[in-house]
């Protein structure tokens, strides 16, 4: 099965002989002139993706297995053009799959999942898939990119934490299953060497040696591509900008929406102090993340274009500072022409523009900002309401069982006592707990062990299976959703406020961090995306 390898991006469009002799800044304007004809580009992708959907209208016509390689075929096509397709198709292939009784391309399917979800950054999803694949119904070739795929998300997903607990077991990982996908690779192979420019740096093995084995390779432009991609993150200066620039402008060619060469391109220029020509390219990464659809690739942008906006903003007041102490000086010597004039008026106008443009950006920023809060605050508040009616129906239900006891007894009303005892409180209660547990633990996959690590190792609170919450541990996750009071935490879960208070007190004085640190990283934890 045909599946990219990860860590490698952007095929060349050309060999690397023939870009080596533009200059950096040639290429630069060449990716700018290739810009303002995108549109012209996309449109070719899309008459390509017109007759493969009318190809896939009249599959339908015929048996699974025609239906099924003409969605192949729109998945391949939507695979780095459009996130949301993509994903259509690929449950489509899992259907279709499934239909065929076809275990083999189940587990393919799945596998493709599991890529596509990894590029929106959708860590727990992409590890579901993985874990639904069986190793047995793979052959060697599938296998090998169950093990990339692998290793790809627990990188990314280091990448993401970005921390001292989690990222260095993840990058563990991440080695262990590249040896893995390394070991099926053929010795000698193009494919083999690449993985091998992924593995951990070691004294007498820099991935910069892999990366300058394969340049000396005969290699398809594709190849050419992937090896110029490893070596820009090597390189310095302009050799790092020509190649990037040169991936870039292949994006361009071939409508490659999910590709990062754009945003790396922005972030070289900015860190070469190329302001202008950084935010540009960046602005282009925007639009290129919001046409794809992946959540993730949008997030990185747009972090990096409000740095690169406040730096420019910054820029703007030197410049207009500047502006204002040669204006004096002007009047000083009283030399004003009509050309200084022109000149004052010309530069103003573009430093207006420039602000226009940065407060544009910024109010974008803010709004999108102001969505994710919300999202967040609105999904808090709901999950909240939720358990609160939830515990309150089952006291209101042990309450009528009570009353109906009494009224029946006094009746001496054998059947309706009967059918109360049905009524089995507990059974309630515990099924709570355990719907509670379950959906805390869907938004806060990793809940009770970013708790323990504010413990000694003894003091530590084990649930007694996976999935489930202890006594203590729902008392912490109902104070991340936000409800402290002793006395709601009591009434939710039905303990007295003495014991949540014990509970709390007992847990505080136990922790390593203090007791006002407690509280504030138990509010800390993160909700997963959905």
């Amino acid at each position: 099965m045909k599946i990219l390898l990860p860590f490698i991006v952007i095929s060349l469009l050309f060999p690397l002989t023939v870009a080596a002799n533009n200059p950096a800044d040639s290429l630069l304007q060449v990716l700018k002139t290739e810009i303002s004809r995108k549109e012209r580009y996309d449109r070719k992708m899309e008459a390509r993706i017109s007759g493969l959907r009318t190809a896939y209208r009249q599959s339908k016509l015929q048996n699974l297995n025609s239906q099924y390689q003409a969605t192949l075929h729109l998945f391949d096509i939507f695979r780095d053009y459009q996130f949301d397709s993509t994903y259509h198709y690929v449950q489509h292939l899992i259907v279709l799959s499934t239909q065929m009784r076809d275990e083999k391309k189940l587990a393919e399917n799945r596998l493709r999942m599991g890529m596509t979800l990894i590029t929106a950054g959708m860590f727990k999803e992409t590890f579901d898939c993985l874990r639904e694949i069986r190793p047995a119904l793979l052959d060697s070739s599938t296998k090998k990119s169950y093990y990339i795929l692998y290793s790809w998300a627990y990188s990314d997903l280091a990448k993401y934490n970005g921390d001292r607990i989690y990222a260095p077991q993840d990058m563990r990982r991440k080695y262990l299953y590249l040896d893995s996908a390394i070991a099926l690779c053929t010795p000698g192979s193009f494919e083999r060497a690449i993985l091998e420019a992924q593995q951990e740096p070691k004294p007498g093995r820099h991935p910069i040696n892999y990366f300058l084995k394969l340049s000396k390779m005969k290699l398809s432009l594709h190849e050419e591509a992937m090896v110029a991609t490893g070596l820009s993150t090597y390189r310095q200066g302009p050799e790092k900008i020509r190649l990037l620039a040169t991936a870039a402008i292949n994006d361009v060619r071939s409508s490659t929406y999910r590709a990062l060469a754009l945003l790396s391109l922005g972030t070289a220029l900015y860190d070469q102090r190329k302001i202008e020509d950084g935010y540009f390219f960046l602005q282009q990464a925007l639009q290129q993340a919001n046409k794809f659809g992946s959540r993730l690739q949008r997030y990185q942008v747009i972090h990096m274009l409000s740095t690169v906006a406040a730096t420019k903003e910054k820029l703007a007041a030197e410049e207009r500072q500047r502006f204002l102490i040669y204006l004096a000086s002007v009047v000083v010597f009283a030399v004003i022409t009509s050309l200084i004039g022109f000149i004052i008026f010309v530069q103003f106008k573009k430093v207006r523009s420039d602000e226009r443009t940065i407060r544009a950006t910024n109010q974008i920023l803010a709004v999108k900002n102001q969505k994710l809060w919300e999202d967040g605050r609105i999904k808090e508040e709901y999950i909240g309401y939720f358990f609160s009616e939830l515990s309150r129906y089952i006291i209101k239900l042990d309450k009528f069982k009570n009353n109906a006891q009494r009224k029946a007894k006094s009746g001496s009303v054998e059947e309706l006592l009967r059918l109360l005892e049905q009524v089995d409180i507990p059974s309630e209660r515990h099924e709570f707990f355990a719907t509670f547990d379950r959906i805390f633990l869907k938004l806060f996959p990793d809940f009770v062990d970013a708790v323990n690590v504010m413990f000694a190792p003894e003091d530590q609170i084990k649930p007694k299976k996976k999935g489930s919450l202890t006594a203590q541990l729902r008392i912490f996750a109902l104070m991340r959703l936000g409800i402290n009071k002793n006395e709601t935490i009591a009434g939710i879960l039905q303990y007295t406020v003495n014991t949540v208070y014990t509970y709390r007190f007992r847990a505080k004085s136990k922790a390593l961090v203090s007791a006002e640190d407690f509280e504030q990283r138990i509010m800390g934890i993160q909700v997963v995306a959905d």
